[in-house]
């Protein structure tokens, strides 16, 4: 049996755990931890996910709420996702640091630039995975996940040179990232293993650096974004802004790609609301710092200029104070 826990299972931890819960070919136990409400509907009837052409009714998961102080689990996960908010990382390694100790591997599921490096002090090094998507969901409401969007599923060892070379175990941690990857394709995500997961991180982030900021501030769904000129100049600039710093940080990015690449992510998402706007329209806190706020420093140091991104940032930061 393998066992699969993801804390702070919002949508997209949600998503993943409901289809892993779902693989008939292989026994998965699958546990999330989640805001009351969520784990409240889950238990009585199940996790439901919605997509164009049906809706599931995951009836085998373990819920958990996750405000209680004390979790009285005292077994190991296989992999322990981290699907939180990235600003919550650490608040959340402090909560769970004793299943996270116990388990055999811990894969980022999270949106941003720079993670691995928040978790590195916290984290052992030979522990840590990483899964890139763009695959979205929404939330829709407690018990509820809307599959708002299909795409492209990576899954890679963050500091593969560091841990080919200073760990004994490399060759486990080979075989427990396949079968990862192995359950993400059961699963349905079409996954592929990445050796060089950390560009496909940049990438991705640069996908979100053009969307998600514009997308908040205008309300729009991702596909109405690239149907109107003026939004894909705007988003356009922020993604060659992005790419320019990546690419004086050695990041081996293309200018067309990453273009093409944000083109495609907000085709293949049209009916999506991106999750910066989903919490905008919730009166949350965004994850804008580790995305264009995080060009904006990382340009800083650089000494290069990122208007646009600059912008962005700052009109996101004004939303949120009057939330």
């Amino acid at each position: 049996m393998i066992r699969l826990g993801f804390i702070g299972a919002g949508a997209i931890g949600s998503l993943f755990g409901g289809y892993f819960a779902n693989i008939k070919k292989m026994k998965i136990e699958v546990h999330l931890f989640c805001s009351h409400d969520h784990a409240v509907a889950i238990r009585k009837n199940g996790l439901k996910i919605k997509t164009e052409e049906k809706i599931l009714s995951i009836k085998n998961l373990n819920v958990y709420d996750r405000n209680t102080k004390k979790l009285t689990i005292d077994f190991n996960f296989d992999y322990l996702f981290l699907t939180t908010k990235t600003y919550d990382t650490k608040e959340a390694i402090d909560q769970y640091r004793n299943i996270i100790d116990k388990s055999q591997y811990f894969v980022i599921l999270q949106n941003g630039l720079g993670n691995e490096d928040l978790l590195l002090p916290l984290v052992e090094k030979r522990k840590i995975l990483r899964i890139v998507t763009s695959h979205a969901a929404l939330l829709s409401h407690p018990g509820q996940v809307t599959h708002t969007g299909k795409g492209f599923t990576f899954s890679g060892i963050p500091y593969f040179s560091s841990v080919e070379k200073e760990f004994n175990s490399y060759e486990d941690i080979q075989f427990s990232l396949n079968l990862l990857n192995n359950l993400l394709n059961l699963a349905g995500f079409d996954s592929h293993i990445e050796r060089d997961i950390l560009l496909k991180v940049w990438q991705k982030a640069i996908v979100n650096i053009g969307i998600n900021a514009i997308g908040a501030l205008t309300r729009l769904k991702n596909g109405k974004i690239i149907e109107d000129e003026d939004l894909c100049d705007l988003m356009e600039k922020a993604v060659i802004e992005a790419v320019e710093v990546g690419k004086n940080m050695n990041i081996p990015l293309s200018k067309n790609n990453c273009i093409e690449l944000t083109y495609s992510v907000a085709n293949q998402t049209y009916n999506n609301k991106n999750s910066m706007l989903q919490d905008i329209l919730n009166g949350k806190k965004t994850e804008i710092d580790i995305l264009n706020g995080k060009i904006v420093d990382l340009a800083n140091k650089l000494n290069i200029k990122v208007g646009v991104n600059e912008i962005l940032t700052l009109l996101i930061k004004g939303l949120e104070s009057g939330l």
